[in-house]
């Protein structure tokens, strides 16, 4: 028999299946060749439901010896025959088992289990763990071998032991980045369909993602360019420095070393106007850990649509209030607006003010970050 490999080469692959989990493969079939077995298998339990596929459900299920077809038709018809299952059930987290302590050894040739999967595929002994339990579910690892190779050796069972640490820090690890990328795969989605450009800012101050409506924006306009290289400039040298220094304490206010809010710009460009509100943001863990602030892009000559509505029935706004905040986010000022509508300044800062107290907001530049990052520009109207 050989000797088990060295424990720290498997831990490495652990861990590289854990950030990567392609590698879940490639690690069973290190680990199965150490423990000279025939089959070995990664999976999920959830009482009488397995799981073998590596899916898009998150979940850690790989495995190693025998194909896939082989592993399906397992999966289907033989797995409900599974003799040792029944006594593994409650097996706590952390804790291995071998087969004859599940179900004895003389007798596992008179099952159905034996004739039907363990004896074409050359398999007997058997040992198995619990990884990483949650909830109803539990992540299991176990190993099949041929008869003639022996019940594991206390030296594979202590190599199996001093793994298990390890596999259920990568079996968190390959969970919680799957959730932060699917978080963040979901909330890039969501950017696009807003109606105002954004563009998400590194704390280096260099853009980690613009939606398309903010290409549009800039492209039209030419007041903002994108370089495609994370740079992005103001056409106008007093405005790009404007820019600058908002950005710079917007990251600051972000990183804890600074009290500034960002504030709002009017760039123009050869095509037209463009209005610009920078904003901290803070660690925003649904675009992962790198965007600090963002600019959210406007067009001040354009209408966002029907966003008024959706501010009347989230905020409880009057519909000259829900007017006039829609207005400020597309980037109109007070005065433009006031003649827009032909009403007076006073009319409008009292509208102002009820908006901003049904918001939540204290002064203006809150009333449209609040909006823009609030759920009403998602929603559309009925």
């Amino acid at each position: 028999m050989q000797e088990p490999a060295q424990a720290g080469e498997l831990i490495g692959s652990i861990y590289e299946a854990g950030m990567d989990g392609s590698r879940w493969p490639a690690f069973m079939d290190k680990l199965r060749s150490a423990l000279n077995a025939g089959f070995g298998n990664l999976w999920l339990l959830d009482k009488t439901r397995w799981s073998f596929n590596n899916d898009d459900s998150g979940d850690v299920c790989a495995f190693s010896g025998l194909d896939a077809a082989t592993v399906g038709v397992y999966k289907d018809e033989y797995a409900k025959l599974n003799v040792w299952l029944p006594n593994a059930l409650d097996l706590p987290e952390g804790a291995l088992t071998v087969s004859s302590a599940l179900y004895p050894d003389h007798r596992l040739k008179g099952t159905e289990f034996y004739d039907v999967f363990l004896r074409p595929n050359d398999l007997f002994y058997a040992v198995g763990s619990s990884v990483a339990q949650r909830g109803t579910t539990d992540v299991r690892l176990s190993f099949v071998r041929a008869e003639r190779a022996g019940r594991y050796s206390t030296g594979e069972l202590r190599l199996l032991q001093d793994l298990m640490p390890h596999l259920r820090n990568a079996v968190v690890l390959h969970r919680e980045l799957y959730r932060s990328r699917a978080l963040a795969a979901s909330a890039m989605q969501a950017l696009e369909l807003l109606p105002v450009g954004v563009i998400l800012l590194t704390p280096s101050g260099r853009v980690a993602h613009a939606n398309r409506r903010a290409h549009d924006l800039c492209a039209r306009s030419a007041g903002l360019r994108l370089d495609g290289a994370g740079g992005f400039r103001a056409t106008a040298a007093a405005a790009h420095s404007d820019l600058e220094r908002l950005v710079r304490d917007a990251i600051r206010t972000a990183t804890g070393k600074g009290l500034g809010h960002g504030g709002s710009l009017r760039l123009r460009g050869p095509g037209g106007r463009l209005q610009v509100l920078v904003t901290p943001l803070g660690t925003f863990q649904a675009f992962g850990d790198d965007p600090m602030a963002a600019i959210f892009c406007s067009d001040p000559d354009a209408a966002i649509g029907h966003l008024s509505q959706s501010l009347e029935s989230m905020y409880g706004m009057t519909p000259a209030e829900a007017l006039l905040a829609e207005a400020l986010v597309s980037g109109k000022s007070l005065q433009e607006y006031a003649e827009s509508r032909s009403v007076t300044m006073n009319t409008v800062r009292t509208q102002l003010k009820s908006a901003m107290a049904k918001a939540g907001a204290r002064r203006q530049a809150d009333l449209v970050r609040i909006v823009l990052t609030g759920p009403a520009v998602f929603r559309r109207p009925d």
